[in-house]
């Protein structure tokens, strides 16, 4: 994959590129390479300046000490990647946009000018389309115009973009019966993205916060469906409630009881104390002992 923002090394073969110490240009289309590096006299590397389109020449320039330039060329021969559609805004579900209306097309790959891009959406192409930067486009839909907000299209260079599937290159199905909100369409875009060099963090995140909840119908979740939920949900309140009220009154129970052990014990030590001061008469021993179990009872 070439980049429309450049950067990419193609690895160009063929023969006569001369020596290690001769000068070379490389150009693909009407753009000049940012770099060559000499391999072998079969072989070259260029570093891609950006660009876009298909179908594209490549001419590589060797001039020796005589300062006479050898060229050699190749129609046909290189192709910057196609445009690649990721996201649309807004998002109107179950109806068509009425215009006047604008919608922003987000793809990777649509140039870094002005490239004179062509919209579609659904067919119907774009009564404007506005390039923005390399990964927008805005597509202004005509007064009292009906376009469904479907299967978006790029023209760039000759190429048209690619969706969300790369092959067949299906954007959606169906804006009533999509599934971009479940986990495995959003992993599909996650993968799609990031095969295009592109950051996907945010859809990552996205991912993340959806797996934790039961809000879409995935196999991940027990929710099959909106029923379903709301049954497997009511019944997770009960059962949570009767927990919290069991927890609840098992705690008070609890600390009655500890209360009044320690009220024992206090009372006890006190007595002890004041026995010893002198100040209450020590307990006969002849008087009949207390059942612990006897004073548990008469304590509750």
């Amino acid at each position: 994959m070439v980049k429309a923002v450049g950067g990419s090394q193609v690895l160009i073969r063929g023969r006569e590129f001369g020596r290690s110490d001769e000068d070379r240009v490389v150009t693909l289309g009407e753009t000049r390479a940012l770099r060559t590096t000499w391999v072998s006299s079969d072989a070259l590397i260029a570093k891609v300046a950006p660009g876009v389109g298909a179908d594209l020449p490549v001419r590589v320039e060797v001039t020796g000490p005589s300062g006479q330039p050898r060229v050699g060329s190749s129609p046909y021969a290189f192709r910057y990647s196609a445009p690649y559609i990721y996201d649309v805004s807004p998002v109107i579900v179950g109806r068509p946009v009425v215009g006047p209306a604008e919608i922003t097309l987000s793809a990777w790959g649509v140039g870094l000018w002005d490239t004179k891009p062509e919209a579609q959406l659904n067919g119907v192409t774009c009564v404007d389309t506005k390039w923005v930067d390399n990964r927008t486009v805005v597509c202004s839909v005509a007064s009292n115009q009906r376009v469904a907000l479907e299967n978006p299209e790029i023209k760039v260079g000759g190429q048209r973009s690619t969706c969300h599937i790369m092959r067949p290159g299906i954007c959606t199905v169906s804006l009533h019966h999509r599934s971009v909100n479940s986990p495995k369409a959003l992993k599909v875009q996650i993968r799609a993205i990031e095969a295009h060099g592109g950051d996907a963090t945010w859809l990552k995140e996205r991912l993340k916060a959806m797996e934790k909840t039961y809000s879409s119908n995935t196999v991940y979740h027990p929710c099959k469906t909106w029923v379903d939920c709301r049954v497997k949900s009511f019944d997770g309140a009960v059962v949570s409630g009767i927990i919290m009220v069991t927890t609840g009154v098992c705690f008070f129970i609890s600390v009655f009881f500890l209360s009044k052990a320690v009220y024992f014990v206090y009372t006890w030590v006190e007595r002890e104390a004041l026995v010893r001061a002198g100040k209450l008469p020590p307990i006969d021993d002849d008087e009949e002992e207390m059942d612990p179990y006897a004073l548990n009872i008469r304590l509750f």
